[in-house]
C-alpha cells in the first residue's frame, strides 16, 4: 500500500476504533499513535503507519477482513525462515517449530517420530 492509502486506512480505522476497542486506555493508546504516525510529512509515514496497524490485533483483524486494505508489504525479512515443517510418516499429523532441537517428536495419533519436512 502507498502512504496515501495508509494514511486513508488509517483514518478509516480512528473513525471505528470506539468499535473496535473496548478498553479506553488501548482506544485513547491507538488512537493516539495513528494521530502521530499520520503528522508525519506525506510520503515519509508509511512504516509508522504499518507498525501501528499491525499494533492491536482488532485492528489487524479489520484490515485483513477485506484484501483490498490488506497490508502486503510488512517490515522485517520476508525470506526469512519462519519456522521447521514436521510430519508424521503416515501423513497424519504435522506440526511447526521454530526453533530445531534434538528433541524427537512423536506423533500423537500413531506415536511414530516425526521427519523434517523438507518441501
Amino acid at each position: 500500500m502507498t502512504d496515501n492509502e495508509l494514511r486513508a486506512l488509517a483514518e478509516q480505522i480512528r473513525a471505528e476504533l470506539p468499535v473496535l476497542v473496548a478498553d479506553a486506555d488501548e482506544r485513547e493508546r491507538l488512537d493516539r499513535d495513528l494521530g502521530q504516525a499520520l503528522e508525519q510529512p506525506a510520503g515519509t509515514a508509511a512504516a509508522a503507519l504499518r507498525q501501528v496497524l499491525q499494533s492491536h490485533p482488532a485492528v489487524r483483524d479489520w484490515v485483513e477482513t477485506d484484501n483490498d486494505r490488506s497490508i502486503t508489504t510488512l517490515p522485517g525479512d520476508s525470506t526469512s525462515q519462519l519456522g521447521v515443517l514436521f510430519v508424521c510418516p503416515n501423513r497424519d499429523y504435522s506440526t511447526v517449530r521454530e526453533v530445531v532441537t534434538s528433541e524427537v517428536l512423536v506423533c500423537p495419533h500413531d506415536g511414530a517420530a516425526l521427519e523434517r519436512y523438507d518441501g
